[in-house]
């Protein structure tokens, strides 16, 4: 088995609960949508080439062809495995696209998934292998896609699925004018689930390494991260603000 990967590497997750835990990362090729603030363009199509680390984080890559076997991903978390590693980060593009790829990886990590949640029948087929899922939750200002109430719906079936098996959360990002109007369907639509499922409010990164809210704009976003939380609050029992740490650092 083949599948198209963009790069594979040894970093710290730098996003939700788990920020500051060291993994091997997978980025799959191939995703549905077109969020606004992506920080992964490049990985929405299927290139001819993979990037691979020599030595874990140290960002020495070297290039291999596109798709890459199964055995040579196995074989390239292993030696990018380190002491401190706790987990094989499956991230994007979009993974669950290539779920049935994913189920056949012999692996004996723990599985870290980071998906948008719209697939929630490849989410079915994976649900029993994943530790760890990291759910995003689109909002209409994203402009993920032209059919939004069809993708909030797969999003909250995929994180019911994942949250009977996985230790599961939940991250939406923020933009400068999000309102607790935007929010309030996914919101509702988590609290429907569980209300102990952690909620991540991310505020989008700055194009400026290093100035995250020192602009009047992102000020005013700050502030409005409060309100935010207190809105979900009212519904959900464990609710965070969590920039991108690992841009901080400038890290992949």
């Amino acid at each position: 088995m083949h599948a198209p990967i963009e790069e594979i590497f040894n970093s710290i997750q730098g996003e939700g609960p788990y920020v500051g835990c060291r993994q091997v990362f997978v980025r799959f090729e191939q995703c549905q949508l077109h969020c606004a603030y992506c920080d992964t363009p490049e990985s929405r199509t299927i290139t001819g080439s993979c990037s691979i680390e020599r030595t874990p984080g140290k960002g020495d890559f070297y290039l291999i062809k596109n798709p890459v076997g199964k055995e040579v991903i196995e074989d390239l978390i292993h030696k990018l495995w380190t002491p401190s590693t706790r987990h094989v980060s499956l991230t994007g593009g979009e993974p669950l696209i290539h779920a049935d790829f994913i189920k056949a990886l012999d692996l004996e990590f723990p599985l870290y998934l980071e998906t948008n949640s719209g697939f929630p029948e490849k989410a079915r087929k994976l649900c029993d292998r994943i530790a760890i899922a990291s759910c995003d939750i689109k909002l209409p200002e994203h402009e993920s896609t032209d059919h939004y109430g069809e993708l909030l719906k797969d999003e909250l079936n995929t994180i019911s699925i994942l949250n009977e098996t996985s230790d599961t959360f939940v991250k939406i990002v923020v933009l400068p004018g999000t309102s607790a109007q935007s929010i309030e369907a996914a919101v509702e639509g988590i609290a429907s689930i569980d209300r102990t499922i952690p909620l991540v409010l991310q505020p989008v990164t700055q194009k400026t390494p290093g100035k995250f809210f020192q602009t009047q704009e992102a000020k005013q976003g700050a502030s409005n991260l409060f309100e935010l939380m207190d809105f979900a609050g009212q519904k959900l029992k464990d609710v965070r603000v969590i920039p991108q740490t690992h841009k901080m650092m400038g890290l992949l």
